[in-house]
């Protein structure tokens, strides 16, 4: 890549938030990525879980950026530093970035990541230059923004490699899987995630060797673990909270299921993908990327698909298993790794240096 230009530039991310959510650990990734390019990089985000994480050479500006009275703050930072580009991530950035776009230097851009439902008036504040995570993405969001630059760069994740079978036979020991068929799901206990409809699914299947990892913790953990409680199925799902071994429990699991209302292009579809698992989805966002014959796809909401979609899944596994394995191994899949994203975003930043 030709990216000397970028030697002598300078970049700020900015995020609302920056703990276990798939945009925070995105924007760690590019953060800790970007100081072997750039000359200065910057991180805008309160305290959070991932901030340990950030390399020594990031400087994070500590601040709020929710409730918009860091606005002035940052701006006043970013002209001082005189910082080149800025990259923003989370819809409740973008009067930061309009600001930033109208009043410093910086070359501004913003990171769709999901297809939202709500509060459609803040687009009035969106920067020029728009990033979407995947054409469908994009297509969504062109009738708001006939008049900004709108570019697709593909969703990269992690690839990870199976574990060895002796450490993943221990780990069903551990967990009490043996002779389990694994149900997985990943992400933040909330609304939009929607596990109420996994659960009510699994509650519907009088198989009982059927079983469900809940990974994640948000705010509705309590009320889906006393949903499972009266759905009698504590014996069934085990709620594991917040793990850092995602690559294991992948490992050990069938299936990853994803009962959603909304999602742009989750990052565990690419994870799932990687590691050659089949995966169960409700038709929403970019699911059909990489959702095909590796899975199946229900509507939002569809709790007796959603079962009848488990249990086609475990009578023919060894198809659906096969037709993940090779999609894995495919030439089209490694399109999806975060170093062909992260490449594709050098060369857009390298391009606007030359330019400049």
């Amino acid at each position: 890549m030709a990216l000397e230009a970028l030697k002598n530039k300078s970049i700020g991310i900015i995020i609302p938030d920056f703990d276990h959510g798939g945009e925070e650990k995105r924007a760690l990734f590019f953060a800790n990525k970007y100081v072997s390019y750039f000359k200065k990089v910057y991180l805008f985000a309160p305290e959070g879980a991932q901030t340990p994480l950030l390399d020594s050479r990031v400087q994070q500006v500590r601040t709020p950026i929710r409730g918009y009275r860091s606005v002035l703050g940052v701006l006043r930072y970013v002209q001082q530093q005189q910082i080149d580009f800025i990259q923003g991530h989370k819809r409740t950035t973008f009067p930061y970035l309009l600001m930033l776009e109208k009043f410093s230097r910086a070359k501004v851009n913003f990171n769709f990541d999901n297809i939202y439902l709500d509060k459609e008036w803040l687009y009035r504040f969106a920067p020029t230059r728009l990033y979407y995570l995947s054409d469908h993405m994009k297509d969504h969001y062109q009738r708001w923004f006939k008049d900004r630059e709108n570019i697709t760069i593909n969703m990269g994740g992690e690839f990870y490699t199976p574990i060895p079978n002796s450490e993943a036979e221990a780990l069903k020991r551990e967990l009490k899987l043996e002779n389990c068929f694994v149900l997985i799901s990943l992400g933040r206990l909330s609304d939009q995630k929607n596990q109420e409809v996994t659960l009510k699914a699994l509650s519907r299947i009088a198989d009982e060797s059927i079983v469900c990892l809940m990974v994640g913790e948000g705010p509705k953990e309590a009320q889906l673990k006393q949903l499972a409680g009266e759905l009698n199925l504590p014996h069934r799902v085990q709620f594991l909270g917040h793990r850092s071994d995602v690559a294991k429990l992948l490992s050990i699991a069938d299936v990853l299921v994803q009962s959603s209302i909304f999602e742009g292009f989750p990052n565990v579809f690419i994870e799932a993908a990687s590691l050659a698992l089949p995966i169960i989805t409700t038709r929403v966002g970019s699911y059909s990327t990489l959702v095909g014959d590796n899975g199946i796809a229900v509507a939002v909401n569809d709790v007796e698909a959603f079962a009848e979609a488990i249990l086609e899944m475990k009578a023919n596994y060894p198809r659906y298993a096969e037709h993940a394995c090779t999609l894995s191994q495919s030439a089209y899949f490694k399109e999806f790794h975060k170093s062909k994203m992260l490449e594709n975003y050098l060369l857009q930043y390298s391009k606007d240096a030359q330019n400049a």
